[in-house]
């Protein structure tokens, strides 16, 4: 039995290059969608993955990235913009008929959060979910844990963490667990709806 072609945005990043580090191994065919070829890019074609320069904002590029694709990952960049890149991928992933959708998203999404990110990321959770005929399991996250390590001089300095928990707990996933669980939608979809 043939696996399922599965796309990877954001491919070149922390958890897409981690996903598909995970996926060639397991036999999957990958197509990484990248901004440019590019040493990451390259490291990727090298590994197994179909390269497939394009753009996020793009629902040209992103129709041909999902042909001949049943499953994808995705991962907006952190930066302006999520909710629409969101929007113009649920719509492609919608005309492509694809089976699943892994979407990540984080543990502060909400629709009263004071930072705009984290209020798009729940509208963008909202829109993926109520898309008609679209499969999608939400990766949420806590703070990566290589974010912790982004902290370790100025802790070591100054003896105190100037991480944004306040009051907050947090159980920090490393890129390679949060792959493991994209990985696991991906490839058990079902398992992924009744757990």
């Amino acid at each position: 039995m043939l696996k399922p072609t599965i796309l990877v945005t954001g491919a070149t990043g922390k958890t897409g290059g981690a996903t598909i580090a995970q996926l060639l191994p397991m036999g999957y065919p990958v197509r990484a969608l990248v901004r440019q070829m590019d040493h990451r890019s390259e490291q990727l074609r090298k590994a197994g993955a179909e390269i497939v320069i394009g753009s996020l904002e793009d629902t040209t590029d992103l129709r041909a990235a999902m042909t001949g694709v049943q499953r994808a990952y995705f991962c907006s960049p952190l930066e302006p913009g999520t909710l629409r890149r969101a929007a113009l991928f649920a719509a492609a992933a919608q005309d492509s008929r694809l089976e699943v959708v892994a979407a990540l998203s984080q543990w502060v999404a909400s629709d009263n959060h004071p930072a705009a990110h984290a209020r798009e990321k729940w509208l963008s959770d909202r829109m993926f979910h109520l898309a008609p005929g679209l499969d999608v399991v939400t990766i949420n996250p806590g703070f990566f844990a290589d974010n912790y390590m982004a902290a370790l001089e100025p802790i070591a300095h100054f003896g105190l963490m100037g991480m944004p928990l306040g009051e907050g707990l947090n159980a920090p996933p490393s890129n390679q667990d949060i792959a493991r669980v994209i990985v696991g939608a991906l490839t058990n979809p079902g398992a992924s709806a009744n757990s």
